[in-house]
């Protein structure tokens, strides 16, 4: 005995008896848990089953009230004496008294006291399925239009109106009393009615036909106005009422019902609760008494180990603080301490490292950003004075051979426009900033245009371009459509390089719909050189092209794919599946899903109104540009619009202009000696001159970021114009900010 009491001091034989105290505590409280949860199972199971059998009831309503609405006038209900909403609503009343009786059994099986409620909700559904039994055939004999008392009126009235002596105007009267009694119900039209039959029954200069048939169109009105009343729909009494009533009544029935099943609910829920609190207050008090005990033994050590970890989390991980103590009595202690130190060294080792690696990246992918937008700058500002030249050459006359001349130089402009794009978007991609518009846009007309686009560019080649469009399609869907034309475009152009002669095909196909969301399937085939099937993967990568020969012959900078991939990956859709074709050329399709327009309506006035050449409130503007050529594009490009404009070489010379003279629109430059846009900017706007009359400042510039537009507008500007300026682009900035300027 006494060695059995002495293995009660070691410290693995107490833990081992207060768990197994524990355990057995806790399974004698999952078992009353069982138990009581699945009493509150069945008891939720009867609360749903009332629950639904009440919705059904609610549901069934709707039927009467459908045959209220328009069932009665159906045609069938007076032939065939049966019409789907009142026989669907007299038939669910008997389907809910065989519910209600089940419902009776269960709440007697879950001691559930509602014998009253349910014995009155029984015979209210009695009363319901007798009154719309009756209310059925007392409609049959009103009818309606052609059928019962109502239909005989009118053959009476037709009989007055073709063969009687009867004047039109006393029977247009009796009529229109006969009208509003059935609308309104009211008394006074009846008596109306009889008043005016009475007096004319008594006139002389009608013949005895004329009489018999007033009399009988008479009977007919008061049969009609007797059934009304009993039915009772206009008036809210009779049937209708008693039916409506009982209807109300049934579903507060129901409600009571479903309160006292969630009552008795709670109850046992709350039983469960002061059972399983004194249990959780038992095992509770055991494991502190044990957790005490515990903690004089060996959580010394945890606890500095705890501190340590704690303080190191706290530095960021840069803490090099050493343990006050590496031992431990534990001997799983002491090799946690030890592995402790060895991670926290190695960790700190790492994260130096780590941090330098970071900095060295980060310092990287900053200065690549910036030398792109330096570039982009640097290239789109002389690219702007070359192709707004071009434009302003076009407009002279010029002989065919010098046409031809600036149609090269203005290709060769857009073609490096386009590289420089193509880079720029590359780089957005890498750095994850490439966002997406969502915007409504017509998809068959922009793809049309696309076509007709590219049909201009081979009409001088032997190539064919067809172009299908799966009529399943709603046209009219939300997306981003200067993207997705960015891939076709791009797809086509491939097409049309790599192809010397045959066909070039876009097929748009119809997969599937889901909610307000359709799949669409894009395929671009071509008849040309064809691509290796084994190098489909690499062309995707960027830089990359199937062949080098084939980039010394048709060019090109292995970009193309890699965006395209990327953007229609952006857009929701698929990976660009490449094929290379049996017969030579391949095919290039990807899946894309687009939400489609709720507003399915085209808005012609407004498009029509796009289509119209646009006029300018615009009279004066100020150029606010430091570069000399571009101020000379923008200059000629404003006065191509009828826009006369002064120029400023900085933001200093731009505040003195527009204080001194008056401007409807400015065009600001962001990047200028003296003083920049921004400042000029924000001097214009606080100056007591613009605070009485604001005018839009659109920023321009050759940055393509857009970085540059959210700082451009967030510093006060109104809109954002990217270099080299297009003439048609600045047309709509005008307009959009000239009609936004009226609507304020």
């Amino acid at each position: 005995m006494k060695i059995s009491l002495n293995n009660f001091r070691y410290f693995r034989v107490q833990i081992f008896l207060s768990f197994s105290t524990i355990l057995v505590l806790m399974m004698l409280w999952f078992l009353v848990y069982a138990y009581i949860d699945s009493k509150i199972e069945r008891l939720n199971k009867f609360t749903d089953k009332t629950y639904n059998v009440s919705k059904d009831f609610s549901n069934n309503i709707k039927n009467f009230q459908s045959f209220l609405l328009t069932g009665y006038k159906e045609k069938e209900f007076y032939i065939a004496k049966n019409q789907k909403d009142i026989d669907t609503y007299i038939r669910n009343l008997r389907k809910q008294k065989v519910l209600i009786a089940q419902i009776h059994n269960e709440s007697r099986t879950l001691n559930i006291d509602i014998n009253k409620s349910m014995t009155k909700l029984s015979q209210d559904i009695d009363s319901l399925y007798n009154c719309a039994n009756t209310f059925k055939s007392i409609a049959l004999v009103r009818g309606f239009k052609d059928y019962g008392f109502e239909g005989e009126m009118r053959i009476k009235a037709h009989l007055l109106e073709n063969n009687s002596s009867l004047d039109k105007i006393t029977l247009l009267q009796l009529r229109r009393h006969e009208k509003d009694y059935l609308l309104r119900a009211e008394i006074s039209y009846f008596n109306e009615f009889e008043k005016l039959i009475t007096a004319t029954l008594a006139r002389k200069d009608l013949n005895n036909t004329t009489k018999s048939l007033l009399i009988e169109y008479k009977t007919d009105f008061q049969n009609l106005v007797e059934k009304s009343s009993e039915l009772g729909v206009n008036s809210n009494n009779g049937l209708y009422s008693t039916i409506n009533y009982l209807n109300d009544f049934v579903e507060v029935s129901y409600l009571q019902i479903i309160n006292l099943s969630k009552d008795k609910v709670n109850d046992v829920k709350s039983t469960l609760y002061y059972f399983q609190l004194f249990q959780t207050i038992l095992i509770a008090l055991i494991v502190v008494l044990l957790s005490i005990y515990i903690s004089k033994y060996f959580t010394k050590d945890i606890q500095l180990l705890t501190s340590d970890m704690s303080n190191y989390i706290k530095s960021n991980f840069k803490d090099k603080s050493v343990l006050t103590t590496n031992k431990s009595p534990i001997r799983e202690v002491d090799f946690l301490l030890k592995s402790y130190i060895i991670l926290k060294e190695k960790l700190t080792s790492n994260i130096i490292y780590l941090e330098q690696a970071t900095d060295r990246a980060n310092k990287s992918a900053s200065f690549k950003t910036q030398f792109l937008a330096n570039m982009s700058h640097e290239i789109r500002s002389p690219l702007n004075g070359v192709v707004g030249m071009l434009n302003m050459l076009k407009t002279k006359s010029l002989t065919n051979e010098q046409m031809e001349y600036i149609e090269i130089a203005e290709h060769s402009a857009d073609h490096l426009l386009s590289l420089v794009n193509m880079i720029l978007d590359h780089s957005k991609m890498e750095a994850g900033k490439m966002n997406l518009d969502s915007y409504p846009f017509n998809l068959k007309r922009e793809l049309t245009k696309l076509i007709r686009l590219f049909e201009y560019r081979i009409k001088d080649k032997k190539i064919e371009l067809h172009f299908s469009f799966d009529e399943s399609i709603a046209s009219r869907v939300i997306g981003d459509n200067l993207r997705l034309q960015q891939v076709i475009i791009n797809l086509l152009d491939n097409a049309i390089k790599f192809t010397p002669q045959g066909d070039v095909k876009l097929h748009v196909k119809f997969l599937e719909r889901k909610g307000e969301v359709q799949y669409l399937n894009f395929n671009v085939m071509d008849s040309g050189i064809g691509i290796d099937a084994a190098k489909t993967e690499q062309i995707l990568l960027a830089f990359e092209q199937a062949d080098l020969s084939t980039t010394r012959k048709y060019g090109g900078t292995g970009l193309g794919l890699t965006i395209s991939n990327q953007l229609i990956q952006l857009m929701g859709g698929t990976k660009l599946n490449i094929i290379a074709l049996q017969n030579g050329g391949s095919s290039f399709s990807f899946d894309i899903p687009f939400t489609i327009d709720p507003d399915q309506v085209e808005q012609e006035i407004v498009e029509s109104k796009t289509e119209q050449k646009p006029k300018f409130d615009v009279k004066k503007a100020l150029i606010v540009e430091d570069n000399i050529i571009n101020q000379k594009v923008l200059f000629k490009l404003l006065e191509k619009i009828d826009i006369q404009s002064d120029v400023a070489n900085n933001g200093l010379e731009a505040v003195n202009l527009f204080n001194n003279n008056e401007y409807d629109i400015i065009f600001m430059d962001l990047h200028m000696p003296e003083m920049d846009g921004f400042e000029a900017t924000a001097k214009i706007q606080g100056s007591s001159k613009y605070q009485k009359v604001a005018i839009p400042i659109i920023a321009v510039t050759a940055s393509a970021f857009d970085e540059d537009k959210v700082k451009a507008i967030s510093r006060g500007m109104d809109d954002f114009i990217t270099k080299p300026i297009i003439l048609k682009n600045l047309e709509e900035t005008i307009i959009k900010q000239i009609n936004l300027k009226v609507l304020n």
